[in-house]
């Protein structure tokens, strides 16, 4: 069993050479055509960074890089690179992490709304996002309104002005040389289409994740949303340690838990 993560928020100027470097070497065992210096580039061009390290030996085990946005009167925070160790996934600490910072970020202006701007060649990323958020886009359940399309779409254009395609709100490199997912990583089969409605929907919209194209996203925080994300972490935890054979429900908190399905 892996051993627990802890994070660190760190601004990117804060980061040491070592760090850099240890933080390129998770990044290539998941992505192909990818290259330290480019990597070193990127990572100047982003503002904070969350380190994700092994509480027993101290290694970095993944990161997530931060960019805070003021587009047009929108006040954003964009995620660039992120990657795990796939040992440690399913931890939850990254998530913990990230919303800390868009808590903290979302309480010194309360209310002004913020919103996360990601782009995700990977559905585990927009899982992330689509699980957890309620306002969200894009999604299978209904069509984008045009105020966060706007939104969306200005993120977008600030940060990849050539390169986003508007109509199909994707990002792809097509004249450069850009870091694709290995293909024995976070891999979509039919089956996994067939059972996950999201995971059907990345998967037609963004149709070229393989080849490192990028789904646009967005979600609005909100200052009720590390309430709710707790309480499902709670919720589940109840359910793996306490689980019931029998069928018969059992109560949490005013929660009806039957075998894995809420209401």
């Amino acid at each position: 069993m892996a051993n627990k993560l802890y994070y660190k928020t760190l601004k990117i100027t804060e980061l040491n050479p070592d760090q850099i470097r240890d933080m390129f070497h998770v990044f290539r065992r998941y992505y192909d055509n990818v290259n330290q210096k480019q990597f070193a580039i990127d990572l100047k061009n982003k503002d904070s960074v969350f380190l994700l390290l092994d509480s027993k030996e101290q290694k970095i085990r993944g990161f997530s890089t931060i960019v805070d946005l003021e587009v047009n009167g929108h006040r954003g925070v964009f995620s660039g690179d992120t990657i795990i160790e796939k040992e440690y996934w399913g931890q939850g600490t990254l998530g913990v992490a990230f919303l800390k910072y868009l808590f903290i970020k979302k309480l010194k202006n309360p209310f002004r709304p913020l919103y996360w701007f990601l782009i995700s060649k990977g559905f585990k990323t927009y899982l992330l996002m689509a699980n957890n958020f309620s306002n969200h886009y894009p999604r299978f359940e209904k069509s984008v309104d045009k105020k966060n399309q706007e939104i969306m779409n200005a993120f977008a254009k600030e940060l990849y002005p050539e390169d986003f395609i508007q109509d199909k709100g994707i990002i792809s490199f097509k004249d450069k040389e850009k870091d694709s997912l290995k293909k024995c990583i976070a891999p979509i089969t039919e089956q996994m289409k067939a059972e996950n409605h999201r995971i059907r929907f990345f998967a037609e919209k963004n149709a070229n994740w393989s080849q490192g194209d990028e789904l646009c996203c967005l979600a609005e925080m909100t200052l009720s949303m590390p309430f709710k994300y707790q309480y499902k972490i709670v919720k589940k935890s109840f359910k793996k340690a306490f689980p019931r054979k029998d069928g018969r429900p059992r109560k949490v908190a005013g929660l009806m838990i039957m075998k894995g399905k809420s209401s």
